[in-house]
Parts: C-alpha cells; sequence; structure tokens
C-alpha cells in the first residue's frame, strides 16, 4: 500500500471514529432538561386558528434563526457554534421529547447557542401554555399534525 493511500485509510478511520463518538452538535444544545420533562409529552394541541397565529410567531420570532421553512438555515443563524435546529429532520425530531422541546424554548440556548429564553421569566414573557403551542407549532415541520 502506497504512503497516500494509507494516509487516506488512516484518516477515513479517523473521522469515522470522531463521528461514533462525538454527538451531533445539535444534540448539545441543550442537556439540562430537568428529569420530570425528559420525557413528557404535550398536553395541547392547536386548532386552525392557532396554527395562523403560531405561523406569524414563528415568523417573527424564529425563523430568522430556525429558517421560514424550519430547516435551520435562517441568516442569523448560520454563524453559530451550534446551530439552529432542524425542524425538518423528522429523525432530529423524534429524537427530542416534546418536554426536551419545550424546555429549549422556555430557557433559552444557554452558554452554548444564542437562542434566547421564551419563558415566564424572560424578556418574551410566554406563558407555559403559549410554550406547549410552540411545541406542536414546530413538530408540524417534521409531519406530525394534532389530531
Amino acid at each position: 500500500m502506497t504512503t497516500h493511500a494509507t494516509s487516506l485509510l488512516l484518516t477515513s478511520v479517523l473521522l469515522a471514529v470522531a463521528a461514533a463518538t462525538f454527538p451531533p452538535r445539535l444534540a448539545l444544545a441543550r442537556d439540562d432538561v430537568p428529569p420530570e420533562l425528559q420525557d413528557k409529552s404535550n398536553p395541547i394541541a392547536l386548532d386552525k386558528r392557532q396554527v395562523r397565529y403560531f405561523t406569524r410567531q414563528y415568523k417573527g420570532k424564529c425563523a430568522r434563526c430556525h429558517g421560514r421553512d424550519g430547516n435551520g438555515t435562517g441568516k442569523e443563524g448560520s454563524d453559530q457554534e451550534f446551530p439552529p435546529a432542524n425542524f425538518t429532520d423528522a429523525d432530529y425530531m423524534n429524537s427530542r421529547s416534546d418536554g426536551q422541546l419545550f424546555y429549549q424554548i422556555k430557557m433559552g440556548g444557554g452558554e452554548r447557542c444564542a437562542m434566547p429564553a421564551f419563558g415566564p421569566d424572560s424578556d418574551h414573557g410566554w406563558s407555559e401554555e403559549k410554550i406547549w403551542q410552540m411545541v406542536s407549532f414546530v413538530r408540524r415541520f417534521s409531519g406530525h399534525f394534532d389530531p
């Protein structure tokens, strides 16, 4: 085997080990979700009027980072160390519980990403009910629709 081929093989092996060892950066945005929220299911579904309302809320508050279509490619999200979640990625969204999404919206990104907090004690002052409604809304990007 040539030196170049050996070098390519070694690089490939190291990249594979690194990919298997380190989780995707999106999974690292918030790792301090309280145990009582880890597996909590969303208690709220949206009706058509609420979907229209949250479409406007999303466009005004979330799209600049998460992208207009929820794909994580908003203009203000591209330079962040931990890029915004891609809500259209069904695998990613299925790996997140409603409680995890709720906590991320409520508390923001913390030290790891630029997402602001939206909870009752934040500058946005959203109620917990409104946060659960936004969780229902962002789930829609990956094909989950309320009954």
